[in-house]
């Protein structure tokens, strides 16, 4: 675990149980701190996806 998305975002990611980064919520306003940690999440695990279209937001995933 890295925790770089847990800095950038912790209204978003958290440490679950097992000290593993989990997302807190699957709906999230992408404000420009979480767009940070999907871009620069070492291990590309964060895709965002738009609501309306369900496409991925580009530079994510």
């Amino acid at each position: 675990m890295s925790g770089l998305c847990m800095s950038l975002a912790p209204n978003v990611f958290g440490e679950g149980d097992d000290h593993r980064v989990v997302a807190l919520t699957d709906r999230s306003a992408p404000d420009g701190r979480l767009l940070e940690a999907a871009e620069f999440c070492p291990a590309e695990a964060i895709a965002i996806s738009s609501l309306a279209t369900g496409e991925t937001v580009e530079g994510t995933g």
